[in-house]
Formats: C-alpha cells, sequence, structure tokens
C-alpha cells in the first residue's frame, strides 16, 4: 500500500516529546504517520527514541486503535495498555473553515475519498467520483498535527491561486470535513491531481528528454519571474512526468516561499524567502543528479551549504548507467543549455529581489486568528487543544485513525475512506 511498506523507523514514527513523571516512569509521546495516532510509550528506565521506536514497530499494528498509551519491557514486551482519557496526549489542531478561503473554490467531503496508497507522510493517492460514472485520482494532503497548521495555510493558498500551467501540478479541491452532526465544516486538506509513473527519482531508466529540462526552465521562470513564488525544494522527487502529454510536471510547495518575504512573523517565518533555496541554483543540482545519480552534494549538505560552483565547475558529468537521456543528444547539450540559462537570470534576479515586483505577483491573507480556547480555566487563543481536555467537556474532534499498512489490502469488496472509516 505505498510509502510505509518499506520504510525506516524514523519516517514512521515521531517522537513529539519526553518526559518522566512518578506514576508512569519516563515516557515518550510518539505520532504514528501510518496509522495517524498518537501514543504514549512509557519505560521503567530512560530510553532512547530508537528503542522506543523498535518497540512500537513489534507492538502497534495489533495494539486497538483506543489504546493511547502503554508500558514495555526492555523486551519489547506489552505489560500493559490504557484507554483512559487521563493518559491521553494527543493534541487536536485549529482547522480553518471554509469561509476563510476564496468561495469558488470546489470542494469535497473527505468521506467522499477513497484511500488507494500511502504516498508519504499525510499524503495519499486517493478516489472519487466527481460524477457518478467517473473516478478521479489526487493526491491528497492534509495535517493533523499542530507543527502544520502555518504551513498548511501558505502551501494552500500559493497553490490555489497559481494560474493553470502545463509543467505545474494544479490545485483540484479542498477537502472538508466536520468533528460531528451539527458541527461546522473545516477545511482539513486539498487534493491536486494524481499524475501515474512516479517521480523522476523514482523512475531512473525513463528517458529524461532535453524539452523536460526546457520546461523545467519554463516552470521556474513562471514562478519565480511571472508570480514572484519560489519552489523552494526543486528535485528529483518532485519532478513527474505527465504520461498523457509528456511534459514535466513540478508539484509540492510545502518549502515554497514569496520571493523577498521574510516570512509568516507570527509563525516560525513560515513561507519565508531563503536564498539558499533559490530555484535556479537548485535546478542546477538537478540536473547534476538526475544525469549522474549522484546525490552527495545534497546528501551531505544543508541547503545554505551548497554553491553551484560544486557541479557547474566540474568538467564532466558522467552519465550514470542506468540513465537514459534523449537519443542523440549527448550531456554538454543538456549542460549548454542550463548554463545559458543560468546566465540570464544572473542579469534578471539581479533586478528582481521581492514578489510584490512580480507582473502577476500572488498574494493571500494571514493565518486565521485562533479561537478561544479553556486552557486549565483561563481563556487562551491557542492553535491546538489537549484531546482529553475535550473529551472531558464532551466536545467533538476531528478523528484520523486509519488501519496500519500491515493490515492491507483489504478484503474483496471493502473499502477503506480517507476518514480511516472501512466501508462495503
Amino acid at each position: 500500500m505505498g510509502y510505509f511498506d518499506e520504510y525506516d523507523l524514523d519516517s514512521r514514527f515521531k517522537s513529539i516529546r519526553t518526559s518522566w513523571n512518578p506514576v508512569h516512569g519516563h515516557y515518550h509521546v510518539v505520532m504514528d504517520w501510518d496509522q495517524r495516532r498518537i501514543i504514549s510509550v512509557c519505560t521503567s528506565e530512560e530510553k532512547d527514541e530508537e528503542f522506543v521506536y523498535e518497540a512500537l514497530y513489534e507492538l502497534i499494528d495489533d495494539i486497538p486503535a483506543d489504546v493511547v498509551r502503554i508500558e514495555v519491557s526492555n523486551d519489547f514486551e506489552l505489560l500493559l495498555s490504557s484507554t483512559a482519557p487521563d493518559d491521553d496526549s494527543a493534541i487536536i489542531p485549529f482547522y480553518p473553515e471554509p469561509t476563510d478561503f476564496p468561495e469558488h473554490l470546489p470542494k469535497i467531503r473527505r468521506s467522499q475519498l477513497t484511500e488507494i496508497e500511502r504516498l508519504g507522510v499525510q499524503v495519499d493517492h486517493t478516489t472519487y467520483k466527481p460524477t457518478p460514472g467517473e473516478t478521479r485520482h489526487v493526491v491528497f494532503k492534509y495535517y493533523m498535527n499542530e507543527g502544520n497548521i502555518a504551513m498548511f495555510w501558505h502551501e494552500t493558498n500559493c497553490t490555489l491561486r497559481i494560474p493553470k500551467h502545463p509543467n505545474i501540478v494544479p490545485f483540484d479541491c479542498l477537502v472538508v470535513d466536520s468533528a460531528g452532526p451539527g458541527c461546522p465544516d473545516k477545511v482539513v486538506g486539498f487534493t491536486t491531481p494524481f499524475i501515474p509513473g512516479g517521480t523522476v527519482k523514482d523512475n531512473v531508466s525513463r528517458v529524461f528528454k532535453l524539452k523536460y529540462l526546457n520546461q523545467l526552465i519554463t516552470a521556474i521562470d513562471y514562478l519565480n519571474l511571472k508570480l514572484g513564488i519560489v519552489h523552494g525544494d526543486i528535485c528529483m522527487w518532485n519532478l513527474l512526468i505527465d504520461p498523457g502529454t509528456d511534459d514535466l510536471k513540478v508539484f509540492d510547495f510545502n518549502l515554497g516561499a514569496k520571493l523577498g518575504w521574510e516570512g509568516d512573523k507570527d509563525n516560525r517565518g513560515v513561507f519565508g524567502y531563503e536564498e539558499a533555496r533559490n530555484d535556479v541554483k537548485l535546478a542546477i543540482f538537478t540536473l547534476y543528479e538526475i544525469i549522474t545519480g549522484d546525490l552527495s552534494f545534497r546528501e551531505e549538505n544543508y541547503p545554505e551549504d551548497l554553491d553551484a560552483s560544486m557541479v557547474l565547475q566540474k568538467q564532466d558529468w558522467e552519465q550514470h548507467p542506468d540513465v537514459r537521456l534523449e537519443e542523440g543528444v549527448n550531456v554538454s547539450e543538456y549542460r549548454r543549455v542550463l548554463e545559458d540559462w543560468v546566465n540570464a537570470r544572473k542579469t534578471i534576479d539581479a533586478e528582481l529581489k521581492n514578489y510584490k515586483q512580480a507582473p502577476d505577483s500572488i498574494d493571500w491573507p494571514p493565518l486565521p486568528q485562533f479561537p478561544l480556547v479553556d486552557c486549565g480555566g483561563a481563556m487562551m487563543r491557542r492553535g491546538s487543544q489537549m484531546r482529553q481536555r475535550m473529551i472531558r467537556r464532551g466536545e467533538p474532534f476531528i478523528k484520523w485513525v486509519r488501519p496500519p499498512t500491515s493490515h492491507l489490502p483489504l478484503p474483496a469488496g471493502q473499502r477503506l475512506l480517507a476518514t480511516g472509516e472501512i466501508v462495503g
């Protein structure tokens, strides 16, 4: 079922916080991205993340979904489990309302999406039926943790405002859901069209045509120079080749920025521009990686330590034996096209420093104000609430828990909805 079939433990689990108390001893509060649940792991003595993740790997797929805390031995034996609200460390994040977005946008309910494949953390391949005889395949991006609230807001608003372009994966729908009957709808995610065939990194044996490089250049220039938007993460795994049109497409704006913008000051500078992530530099490394298969520069350096001269000054880019380039076009021609563009952009970029200078710059409102919530008797504006407090007050909340990958595929005739519910 995709991403969580084969993964390292750090990809599936994330330790949110660690603590100690005289009742439970040492414990880690951990997010399991596969099942989309938060669980506390308690031990009699202090343990590192590696131990906790290995214990969860052994146990969690067979622990009932309503269990919120477990205690484990040094041999990964499950000693006890708890479903008590007082042991619940989960946090419910803020979700904006549909009225916080442009009113003309298409919307779909989360319960109308059927999960097909798990593509990554908080990213799924799903389907829905826009009409009775039609099935649309889409990528569903969502969040269920407080740390992604601002990033989601800015990525969604950026994606939906980018005009349709042949080399950029477009916005499809807002995904809405409610905490229960009578509760208002909230925006919990959005969809984009699903492009089959995998990313350029997933399919290195596919011919990388010279026109794909030109299309990448076109897409970057359109974003940077026309809209004032920086993608911020140009790389092989964010490029697709549409089998229907044979066009390269850029996707995933979660590390995007408005050119020259300092970022969302109230939320850790999210969507702020970093020169170290400028698209021209990252495109240089991307072409080098596509041709040579050498990922060492990006793997061994932070973006701020990458300098285009590292690869541009290399006399030879040795084509990897598994890489196929366009017949009759050698590596030097790819480099010539790239370097001509890089030189042309130097002149343009010296003048264009801020997104507001772009002729068709896009912008959007700030993140909506968080609601007033009860925090231990005091009303405060917060981006999240402890689930145990909501349960005590009888307040409903949006649920995300779903079956683990190890329990899939489902029996014939059953479907797994994006809500985590099994139907059929």
